[in-house]
């Protein structure tokens, strides 16, 4: 059976994408720097300007994940800093909302990443809850994620800490063992080696760096597996808005909404008009 397309924005070294693809999609990625470990199809293109104009059908996919950076938001950016920073949110919502067809219907479910106090409408994630941990360290990395044309389930897993003696950061940038260790039950702080970052994260392909700037791939392993039954429900399309209510709107499925592409066999770079092409293959 062919798999769904996703189109993993700002995806890095593909912390997320590796997720989906466990889930069951097929993944393309798009991020500004070169990315030569990143996993499935990529495209180096800069989605920094304001109005977030590329060379992309987005209609092309099934589904789209966005993770802008999140330094403008980060509790260790400082106040004298953090407008340096662009703050990406808000157009990569207004771009996802806006995907819609002519009768106002979504064209594919959509979820936005960042840390924990960036201003999104949706649950937290814990690196506890998916038993992120080894004999010594556990993996906390909350990470906020936005629902957009889909809802969160109405049970969503609970954080576990305090599993194991000590919580382990994984830091953008961060060198081995830079603060003292702090038990489970605060805040963490304490880098180990990479070895042991690259068995929290579930990601070892990555450098020390990538791992700092990326979100475990059990997350969006997660909410793929939801993200599949968005887009496989045939009866009812679920519609999210910014005051949190739900829309539920009778439709069946319409042309286009179940794509399908052959399986990915390849990491090597492609323009995306290549990319565009490669995700309307399947299109009735």
């Amino acid at each position: 059976m062919s798999r769904p397309i996703l189109l993993d924005l700002f995806c890095g070294a593909g912390g997320a994408a590796m997720g989906y693809h466990r889930a069951g999609f097929d993944v393309v990625g798009v991020d500004i720097k070169p990315q030569p470990r990143y996993p499935f199809k990529f495209i180096q293109y800069d989605l920094s300007n304001a109005d977030l104009e590329f060379d992309l059908d987005l209609a092309a996919f099934d589904a789209i994940h966005a993770s802008p950076p999140c330094q403008a938001y980060s509790s260790a950016t400082t106040s004298l800093h953090a407008h340096k920073h662009p703050r990406m949110i808000e157009p990569i919502r207004e771009l996802m909302q806006g995907l819609t067809d002519g009768d106002g219907c979504p064209l594919m479910p959509c979820v936005i990443e960042n840390v924990e106090r960036a201003p999104l409408n949706g649950p937290i994630l814990c690196g506890s809850m998916f038993g992120l941990m080894t004999d010594r360290y556990e993996l906390r990395r909350h990470r906020r994620f936005e629902a957009i044309h889909w809802e969160w389930p109405t049970l969503m897993p609970p954080c576990a800490h305090g599993q194991r003696p000590i919580v382990a950061g994984v830091y953008g940038g961060g060198g081995e063992d830079r603060t003292k260790a702090k038990r489970a039950g605060s805040r963490g702080g304490f880098t180990p080696d990479v070895a042991t970052r690259r068995a929290l994260m579930g990601m070892p392909w990555a450098t020390q760096h990538e791992i700092g700037e990326a979100i475990p791939p059990a997350y969006t392993e997660w909410i793929g597996a939801r993200l599949l039954a968005a887009l496989r429900a045939d009866d009812v399309v679920m519609i999210s808005t910014m005051s949190g209510f739900l829309d539920w709107v009778e439709a069946g499925p319409k042309e286009g909404r179940f794509r399908r592409t052959p399986p990915l066999d390849s990491s090597e770079d492609f323009p995306a008009d290549e990319a565009t092409a490669w995700a309307r293959e399947a299109r009735p």
